[in-house]
């Protein structure tokens, strides 16, 4: 049997972090990924200044081709309520950064220097107190220190662990809509009672997110399409990232929606924080460290939400946030982006 200090499921950029950071730190990885080339379809499009930050220590350059320093607005019909400008870091990474993610995570791919098995998929797996037997296929077989399912939310390592899936898929249906070409460069909420929508834009394009409300008529986009797809978005949480030898990161280990724009980065920030326990033998403090954010993100993304999807009242709420986009200090620490923190403390991890 083959032996590597760690098998890392998933080559998404969560796990393509994580095997950077764990070659760097001197540990023998192997990336194993159940498809067998980067999934060309842009998924997750937002990173906030820390997320930026992260990506740019792992692989230097890796965001020259994002768009930087977009404004978001908040609108009701032709009425602007609010407006943000999130503001850059002490290090100068700008506050909120739009990024294509099929090209972010070639550029990752391209940084690996460990072994990486492409249509291959975990099937299987054994641990002891010493390390982990992990079946790949149908029938091979690898031994490692350390599994870490970095597969998305429907992990087949959480579920061949059996570690139990909280919460709950949100009632609403989403059609996503991405686009070559878009109108404009911003970010926007369209606060519409009937179809409320999120817009904002990414390389080369533009995504429009739409509620489908029953009875709805999906929205014509006078663009190129190349993505149309519906979503129920879901908040669920693994019931422990850690089982034995076993260790879950990103949808693996957490789901958010996407209205906060904290989905990818959370999974970002779990393989920064793992980057930097699992070599130092401190994997107990992974879950403690990152979970407290996560649960707040996790809050931010739901609330903004349901401001967005208010249906009845919704004149009350324009005129709420409207008012608290105006008010005194309120307003300013509104514009600056609120309640949402990027500063998750994994950057002080040495």
């Amino acid at each position: 049997m083959q032996r590597y200090d760690v098998v890392v499921a998933g080559l998404g950029p969560v796990g393509a972090v994580l095997a950077l950071r764990l070659t760097a730190a001197g540990m023998s990885v192997l990336v194993v990924e159940r498809s067998s080339s980067v999934y060309p379809l842009p998924r997750a499009i937002a990173a906030d200044d820390e997320v930026q930050e992260l990506l740019d220590r792992t692989v230097p350059g890796v965001l020259a081709p994002m768009l930087h320093h977009r404004e978001v607005r908040f609108v009701s019909g032709a009425r602007e309520l609010g407006r943000i400008l999130f503001p850059s870091s002490a290090r100068g990474y700008c506050g909120l950064a739009f990024f294509h993610q099929p090209s972010l995570e070639a550029s990752l791919r391209q940084a690996l220097t460990c072994p990486v098995r492409l249509g291959t998929e975990v099937t299987g797996l054994e641990q002891d107190a010493s390390g982990v037997t992990v079946r790949l296929g149908s029938s091979e077989r690898v031994r490692a220190s350390w599994l870490v399912g970095c597969d998305g939310a429907g992990s087949a390592v959480r579920r061949l662990t059996g570690i139990a899936w909280h919460g709950r898929d949100l009632a609403q249906r989403w059609l996503v809509v991405d686009t070559v070409g878009s109108f404009h460069d911003g970010f926007t909420y369209t606060c519409d009672p009937a179809m409320p929508s999120v817009d904002m834009p990414m390389p080369g394009g533009h995504r429009w997110e739409f509620l489908l409300r029953p009875g709805a008529v999906a929205p014509v986009v006078p663009l190129e399409v190349v993505r149309s797809v519906e979503y129920r978005f879901g908040a669920r949480r693994a019931a422990s990232w850690a089982n034995g030898r076993v260790l879950l990161a990103g949808d693996a280990a957490h789901t958010m929606p996407p209205f906060a724009g904290q989905g990818l980065g959370a999974g970002i920030r779990d393989a920064w924080a793992l980057g930097a326990l699992l070599p130092a033998g401190r994997v107990a403090e992974y879950q403690r460290l990152r979970a407290p954010h996560v649960r707040e993100m996790t809050r931010l993304s739901l609330l903004v939400g349901a401001v967005l999807q208010a249906q009845h009242g919704s004149a009350v709420r324009d005129a709420v946030l409207a008012g608290a986009f105006r008010a005194p200090g309120l307003g300013a620490w509104l514009s600056r982006g609120g309640p949402r923190r990027p500063s998750s403390g994994v950057l002080e991890l040495r």
